[in-house]
């Protein structure tokens, strides 16, 4: 209806400047009734399709391959809507390509590989509207078995006595060499410090870089070295050698088990041979919920000086020895030690 209005008001018109008034006058009319449709005719603006590829990278290089690995690297692209690389291998056929993986950064190293395959790579880029770039050239490497591995580092020996787990043993914990061709690791120990790391001192192997060596005694100390072996049997320098002992558990003396404890509240135990310091722990549970624990002592006793205990309330301790309060790594670096020997645990009533 409104149409055929403007139609005949129109035919009405004699003159130009009519025509006009009634174009304008028409116009203001169809902006009051729809005024979101005549917004969006006069302001949406449709950008044109990004369908451009980003350029190729540039500076694909094979910075080194050997020993069950391999490394890339190439030129940082700089475009201002790239988005991701894209990293191709084929393994022994140079025609079966599949996407290895989705990376941001220049550099990649190929890890776990066979020294007896041929790996081809190639490299393409990928911007926000996901076109994708022409591909690199192809580069191609068999990771043969060049070297030995590097020895292990920071090896950590650190004897174990928790009777409440039934826990004795000698943790060994070690930083593992940076290699791709890992096979497992040969545990070495002796009584000596100097000891040379052959059949007459071979313990055990493992593929994990840590070891629980549960058949030694406790109170005496034994050293350890550890090797690495890769795939092609290659075995490396062992590494630097680190020792501890097994404490015997220290023995409480008082408060005695399932006693009042008053104050001054003084606990006591048994003296541990080659302990250099004690802690005392006081808990909710058996060997749980700690609310206190004493600093380090060389005595064998302590007099407690934690929060105030709630009387009729049952308590327990224990009092963990160390046989060494520090460890220097190879490096110089110290850290601290661990708890090496606990006692059983006691309970106690609070007065």
């Amino acid at each position: 209806m409104l149409l055929n209005r403007i139609r005949e008001d129109m035919k009405n018109c004699n003159s130009e400047i009519c025509m006009m008034e009634k174009l304008l006058n028409s116009a203001k009319i169809l902006m009051i009734m729809f005024p979101f449709a005549f917004f969006l005719s006069c302001s949406e603006v449709i950008a044109p399709e990004d369908i451009t590829p980003p350029d190729t990278p540039v500076n694909f290089t094979l910075l080194g391959g050997g020993d069950g690995q391999v490394r890339l690297r190439w030129s940082q692209n700089t475009e201002p809507d790239f988005n991701f690389y894209q990293l191709y291998r084929s393994i022994n056929n140079i025609n079966s390509f599949s996407k290895l993986v989705e990376l941001t950064q220049v550099e990649y190293l190929d890890r776990f590989l066979e020294y007896d395959s041929t790996y081809f790579y190639y490299l393409t880029a990928v911007d926000n509207a996901g076109n994708e770039s022409d591909p690199t050239f192809i580069i191609d490497v068999q990771p043969l078995n060049v070297a030995a591995p590097q020895p292990p580092m920071f090896l950590i020996a650190s004897g174990v006595n928790n009777p409440l787990q039934s826990i004795l043993e000698m943790k060994l914990n070690w930083t593992p060499p940076d290699i791709g061709d890992l096979l497992r690791y040969k545990i070495y120990r002796s009584n000596d410090s100097d000891f040379v790391a052959n059949t007459s001192t071979l313990v055990d192997s493992t593929i994990i870089a840590t070891y629980s060596d549960r058949f030694i005694p406790t109170n005496t100390k034994y050293y350890y070295k550890i090797v690495a072996v890769d795939k092609g049997l290659k075995v490396s320098l062992p590494s630097k050698p680190n020792g501890d002992m097994i404490l015997s558990s220290p023995v409480l003396v008082a408060p005695a088990n399932q006693t009042r404890f008053t104050s001054p509240r003084i606990f006591d135990w048994n003296q541990v041979d080659n302990a250099v310091s004690y802690v005392v722990f006081v808990g909710s549970a058996p060997f749980a919920d700690v609310l206190w624990n004493s600093s380090k002592t060389t005595n064998t006793e302590f007099q407690y000086n934690g929060p105030a205990l709630q009387s009729s309330q049952v308590y327990y301790w224990w009092v963990g020895a160390y046989s060494r309060n520090k460890i220097v790594l190879e490096n110089g670096t110290e850290v601290s030690a661990q708890v090496n020997s606990y006692s059983v645990v006691n309970s106690f009533f609070a007065e």
